[in-house]
């Protein structure tokens, strides 16, 4: 499907990935057939070691609204939204992983949440499902994420499951640029302070649950060392934000560090 001409993109998803060839081609049709088509979706391999992703892309190297693109190196996919984030000139950027599935109608729910409201990062209720896509439950997230996060929850949107506004994500410096993982939660806790944060509450999102996710393997999985570290790292940014002895030194607290590692973007072709 080819966006109409002269149609003008208000969203930018940006959907990293990293040798999940075998998800990949479900996550961006999810996207690619969403019922806002006024979109761009940037896939970006992050150096895989082979190129059985490309495979799953070819289906569609016509729509125009598809960019693929390849890193220089492995950056991780923090670092990588950092980089889209120079070439995005839409208001709103939206996350997709790439072993997750967007459910139809959510861009529309989200963006008309962003649009009709004075919001600025919108999430969703989600649903788990195993590596063969069976759901395992749902996760409602609070309508009000500022008003828990006062109330001392840390975890109140799902990350690839957001859409932002992106002068917000400039504003802030992107994502902590010297962080491999983890740096989701802490760009909510630094946005929560300047902007408001919600989510639809239909579930418009399904979140893979498997061994090889980021999230369970064992050197970046939940209680792994390299976690735990950046954990005690937001910790400690968290507790200086909190002593800021003004609104200026708190705003410079609010600013992620920039990336740390210097890697290019190359336009990867999918046809034939």
């Amino acid at each position: 499907m080819r966006a109409a001409t002269g149609t003008e993109a208000a969203v930018t998803v940006v959907l990293p990935h990293y040798d999940c060839a075998d998800y990949l081609g479900t996550a961006v049709a999810s996207i690619l057939t969403q019922d806002r088509p006024d979109l761009r979706l940037f896939v970006v391999d992050d150096h895989s070691p082979d190129e059985a992703w490309r495979a799953a892309l070819r289906p569609y190297a016509d729509d125009r609204r598809l960019t693929v693109l390849r890193t220089s190196e492995n950056v991780g996919h923090l670092r990588i939204k950092n980089k889209v984030l120079e070439r995005v000139d839409t208001p709103y950027l939206a996350f997709q992983d790439a072993d997750d599935i967007s459910l139809p109608g959510r861009l529309r729910h989200q963006l008309a949440l962003l649009e009709r409201s004075r919001a600025d990062l919108v999430g969703c209720a989600y649903e788990f499902i195993d590596a063969s896509g069976h759901a395992t439950g749902r996760r409602r997230m609070p309508r009000n994420g500022n008003l828990w996060m006062r109330l001392g929850r840390s975890t109140v949107l799902l990350h690839p499951s957001t859409v932002v506004r992106s002068d917000v994500l400039r504003r802030l410096g992107g994502f902590d640029g010297t962080a491999r993982l983890g740096a989701d939660t802490d760009f909510h806790l630094r946005a929560a302070r300047l902007y408001r944060l919600r989510s639809v509450r239909q579930v418009l999102y399904r979140y893979r649950i498997w061994p090889g996710s980021l999230t369970q393997a064992p050197k970046t999985g939940f209680g792994s060392a390299e976690r735990q570290a950046y954990t005690r790292t937001m910790v400690d940014r968290e507790r200086r934000r909190h002593a800021a002895r003004d609104r200026e030194e708190l705003l410079s607290l609010l600013v992620a560090p920039p990336n740390d590692i210097d890697f290019t973007l190359e336009s990867v072709p999918v046809g034939g």
